[in-house]
């Protein structure tokens, strides 16, 4: 199995090709940051706003909480945060973390990724003043479609839009006031495209069509996210001792080595279609995962407390790169350490209440300090994918 390193690293060479154009954070006089997940429908849409808005977009594995990804946001000292996607994807714990730091969050997700996707566009015209070109791209729900839909949406000015066999086609172009449309497609997404070829004939709107092939660069791409999740998944499965998951992990690896197999024999689009099958299936199984480690907090007071002690130490250590002084916080910090150790956990909590009031007015009150810090960091070229 390959290293984590060697994986970022085929990820940044896999991505050079599809060269995004984003705004610097330094060129607003206000900050927003975009919290999506993974998914990549979801981050494509994120993508979108960041690259014509200069928002800043921090990705957080789909359905798993991760208190670095707070810390992350936090080190942006944004003015609000726009949350895409519902919280299956973008977990509430998010949402929570961010108001106790005094930071607005606002969330913008649907029941599903197609409903997802027209919500923002919607909000995005609204919120931004984003004016559209008069067309539509138009994708499918596979990674390749999405991802080349985003770079011409992006160049043209155009509304991006998923679609499957149930979408109402006719009623998105009504409902965005457009008549062109072009379609992107993909083997895994030709019968929904043929689908909206026959809407488009019944309103009466252009279209135009992209095709784009399965190459073994794809694969490889849409293979580091999917081992990402499935070692997220894993990791789970051990810290709680779940068989249900190891299960689900040990039938998702049998299906990564089927597509392998495939990959290395030359059949890209097949190793393709079983990589888009496995990423819907590690969803399932990281909405399972986040289940059983809610379990497990609620049966163990411990373990609850010492998740949450996590999530100040990363916060704590933002604040102390940026140069803010924490000294009484680390004290106290020590303490927590010492209850929870030892069965403490009325007064646990207590020191817990006061570290989260001590951290929220030092972010508050250094906001700025730690802003600048972000924009030099960014200006050096060091910047989360």
């Amino acid at each position: 199995m390959m290293g984590k390193k060697v994986l970022a690293i085929l990820f940044g060479l896999l991505m050079v090709g599809m060269p995004l154009a984003f705004s610097d954070v330094s060129a607003t006089t206000s900050v927003t940051v975009i919290l999506v997940s993974d998914n990549v429908a979801d981050k494509a849409i994120a993508e979108y706003l960041a690259n014509v808005t200069g928002a800043v977009v921090v990705t957080t594995t789909w359905g798993v909480y991760d208190p670095n990804v707070t810390a992350e946001v936090m080190s942006y000292a944004p003015d609000e945060v726009i949350v895409i996607g519902g919280p299956d994807a973008v977990v509430e714990q998010y949402v929570t973390d961010l108001q106790e730091l005094g930071i607005t969050v606002e969330r913008w997700g649907g029941q599903n990724r197609y409903e997802t996707n027209t919500m923002v566009m919607e909000q995005a015209r609204v919120k931004f003043q984003l004016q559209f070109n008069g067309s539509v791209m138009v994708a499918g729900n596979d990674s390749l479609a999405i991802r080349n839909a985003l770079q011409i949406a992006v160049q043209n000015g155009a509304v991006i839009v998923y679609v499957n066999k149930s979408t109402d086609v006719t009623g998105v172009m009504e409902r965005f006031q457009v008549k062109t449309a072009t379609m992107v497609k993909t083997p895994a997404s030709e019968k929904v495209m043929e689908h909206v070829k026959e809407q488009l004939r019944e309103c009466n709107c252009t279209a135009g069509e992209v095709q784009v092939n399965v190459t073994k660069e794809t694969v490889l791409q849409l293979m580091l996210q999917v081992r990402e999740r499935v070692r997220a998944i894993e990791e789970i499965a051990n810290e709680t001792n779940s068989t249900r998951l190891m299960q689900e992990v040990r039938v998702m690896e049998m299906t990564m080595e089927k597509a392998n197999l495939a990959l290395q024999a030359g059949n890209y689009t097949r190793a393709y279609q079983l990589m888009l099958e496995l990423q819907i299936q590690t969803e399932f199984g990281l909405k399972t995962a986040n289940g059983e480690m809610g379990a497990m907090m609620e049966r163990s007071e411990k373990v609850a407390l010492e998740r949450e002690m996590a999530k100040l130490e990363a916060q704590i250590s933002v604040m102390e790169r940026a140069g803010i002084d924490v000294g009484s916080l680390k004290a106290l910090m020590e303490q927590l350490r010492v209850a929870i150790q030892n069965g403490q956990y009325d007064e646990a909590k207590e020191l817990m209440n006061q570290i989260k009031a001590m951290i929220r007015e030092a972010y508050q009150n250094g906001r700025q300090v730690i802003r600048e810090g972000a924009q030099k960091t960014r200006g050096m070229g060091s910047s989360r994918p």
